[in-house]
């Protein structure tokens, strides 16, 4: 690997490091939280949490770059299709629990938000899935 690379990675992991940080301190002078060491602490949590991510997005582009053409293919044509047919569903569904069924619908705003989170991820990555096994059983 050249030099530049590891150059522009180490760039996008600082970006994602300062990012996280300040991050950390507007979440918590939102929260009122007005103490230094608080707003330390959050900082400190913020940060090691976008050095986690901007490890992971090192592992991701070293995993990206090391697949062979066919493969980076099937990756991006499943979640072009798999996410975009899964996100349908998952829109379809949250609204359907949210204003048609009646239970969701007197749930706290903060527990609707997050089952559309989890319920989005997991009918994207159901989609993927699917879409980019159909891919390869084509191919094959």
């Amino acid at each position: 690997m050249s030099e530049q690379p590891l150059r522009r990675y180490g760039t996008v992991m600082g970006i994602c490091i300062l990012a996280g940080m300040a991050g950390g301190v507007v979440a918590g002078v939102v929260a009122g939280t007005s103490d230094e060491a608080s707003l330390g602490g959050a900082a400190l949590i913020a940060a090691a949490v976008a050095l986690a991510m901007a490890a992971g997005l090192w592992a991701c582009f070293r995993w990206w770059k090391g697949l062979d053409e066919a493969a980076q293919e099937a990756h991006k044509w499943a979640w072009w299709w798999g996410s975009t047919v899964g996100l349908a569903f998952a829109s379809v569904i949250l609204m359907t629990l949210r204003y048609g069924v009646g239970d969701l619908g007197e749930a706290p705003v903060k527990d609707t938000l997050m089952l559309g989170t989890v319920l989005v991820a997991g009918c994207q990555t159901v989609g993927y899935g699917i879409a980019w096994a159909a891919w390869w059983l084509k191919r094959r």
